[in-house]
């Protein structure tokens, strides 16, 4: 086992230096994908993260009823009320210590005093498309908001007395960010 002309013994702690060297940066290597993939401390390093917008045009206040999560989970929660003329926003990603999950879910909101709820859908998945879904139910059910989530397209329209909007664009904190609102007609 000699190399270069060093004695057996030399050569033998060169080469275990060699292989401590190597492990390390393979820890190094699977350390930054771990938290690219599951375990970031920022929102933008996580996987499939949304930042999730939620606008109250509505002479009404919205008060936060629900939430249901196929995959994923908060990464900061909403504001409890949305005042008319304001808006929240809350932010979701795969869970810790997740795989491949991405963030699938649904919130609903009291429409305050109308005994209805706004009701959303939205789905980032680590396979399959960008999704979601807004209407207004009256009850509370965020999993129908979830199970509803269809396409990436801009979703406008009236129901039960109010303008309703779902869109998604590019954001600077998340992976996407989708934008939901509500207004009278």
């Amino acid at each position: 086992m000699e190399e270069k002309g060093l004695d057996p013994a030399t050569a033998t702690l060169e080469a275990a230096v060699s292989a401590g060297e190597l492990a390390i940066k393979i820890q190094d290597r699977y350390i930054a994908l771990v938290k690219a993939l599951h375990g970031a401390k920022d929102l933008k390093d996580r996987a499939k993260s949304l930042e999730l917008v939620i606008a109250n045009d509505s002479k009404y206040k919205l008060k936060f009823a629900g939430e249901y999560f196929d995959s994923g989970t908060w990464f900061s929660h909403p504001d409890p009320y949305i005042q008319p003329d304001d808006a929240t926003i809350a932010t979701v990603a795969d869970r810790q210590g997740s795989w491949f999950t991405g963030v699938t879910g649904g919130m609903s909101w009291e429409i305050v005093g109308t005994g209805k709820y706004l009701t959303i859908g939205f789905t980032n998945p680590y396979a399959g498309s960008l999704k979601t879904w807004i209407g207004v139910l009256d009850r509370n059910d965020a999993k129908y908001g979830y199970d509803s989530a269809e396409d990436d397209s801009m979703k406008l329209f009236s129901e039960n007395g109010f303008a309703l909007l779902a869109q998604f664009k590019s954001s600077k904190i998340s992976d996407r960010r989708f934008i939901f609102g509500i207004k009278n007609e």
